[in-house]
C-alpha cells in the first residue's frame, strides 16, 4: 500500500470543474464534488488514526453544530469514507502547519488506500459563488439548496440573479440523511448544493449516484459570498 501524497499540481482549476458541471448537467450525468476539511478527516480518523480515547479531546466532539455529527459515531466515519472514495472531485487542504490538514488527509487517505478521481482545493466552495460561468449554470438547471441557509441563499438567488430554486431541504445533523434524501426523491431538479459539515460529502455522492448533480459547498452557501 503506498502512501498518499498531496500535490497542489494536481488540483483542477476553477475552470475544469465548471466545465465538468456544464457537461455532466448538459448529458444528464451524475456527479460529485465533495471537499475535506479538519472535521471530517477527524471524523474519518476515529478509531484508527485516531484512537477511542482521544476521541473524547476533540473539541467539537459533542458539539453536533461544528460538522453535523457528534463522536465517536462509526456508521458516519464509514459512510464518509465510503463516499469520499466514490466522489468524482475531492477538494482537500495543502496547508500542513497544523497536523489536523493535510497531514491527516494523507495519513487517512493512506490508512484506507483512499485513491480519489480527482483533487482540487477544499476552498473551491468560496470561488464558484463569484465565478460568472457558475452562476450562468445556476440560470439554465433546476436547482436544489440543502442546508441551514438554504432559504435565505435561494432568495437572495432569486432576486440578484433571477434563478429560480426548484425546493430547499434543511438539515442539522447526521440522523437526517434519510429525511433529506426522500424529501429531495420528491423535487425535479437538476443540480443540488448542500451546506451540511460531514454530513454534505455523503449527500453528494448518494444524490449523483441518482444522476444529479451535487456540489459540498459548504459555507459557501454563507449570502456574503453571493454579493
Amino acid at each position: 500500500m503506498g502512501r498518499f501524497i498531496i500535490y497542489k499540481d494536481d488540483f483542477a482549476e476553477l475552470t475544469e470543474i465548471t466545465g465538468r458541471i456544464n457537461y455532466c448537467l448538459r448529458n444528464q450525468l451524475g456527479f460529485s464534488l465533495v471537499r475535506i476539511g479538519d472535521a471530517e478527516n477527524q471524523v474519518m480518523a476515529q478509531g484508527t488514526i485516531i484512537a477511542e480515547d482521544e476521541i473524547a479531546e476533540i473539541w467539537w466532539a459533542e458539539d453536533e453544530n461544528w460538522t453535523g455529527v457528534t463522536l465517536p459515531n462509526y456508521p458516519a466515519r464509514n459512510r464518509l469514507l465510503d463516499a469520499v472514495q466514490k466522489a468524482d472531485i475531492v477538494g482537500v487542504l495543502h496547508q500542513e502547519e497544523v497536523f489536523i490538514w493535510k497531514p491527516l488527509t494523507e495519513e487517512v487517505f493512506s490508512y484506507y488506500n483512499i485513491k480519489p478521481r480527482q483533487l482540487c482545493y477544499a476552498f473551491i466552495n468560496t470561488y464558484l459563488p463569484k465565478s460568472d460561468q457558475f452562476i450562468s449554470l445556476l440560470q439554465h438547471y433546476r436547482l436544489l439548496l440543502i442546508g441551514k441557509a438554504a432559504s435565505s441563499l435561494a432568495s437572495l438567488l432569486q432576486e440578484k440573479y433571477g434563478i429560480a430554486v426548484a425546493g430547499t431541504i434543511s438539515i442539522s445533523n447526521y440522523a437526517e440523511l434519510g429525511r433529506v434524501m426522500e424529501e429531495s426523491s420528491k423535487l425535479d431538479f437538476d443540480l443540488a448544493l448542500i451546506s451540511a459539515g460531514s454530513n454534505a460529502v455523503i449527500l453528494a455522492v448518494e444524490l449523483a449516484a441518482q444522476g444529479k448533480v451535487a456540489i459540498d459547498l459548504g459555507r459557501g452557501m454563507q449570502l456574503e459570498f453571493w454579493k
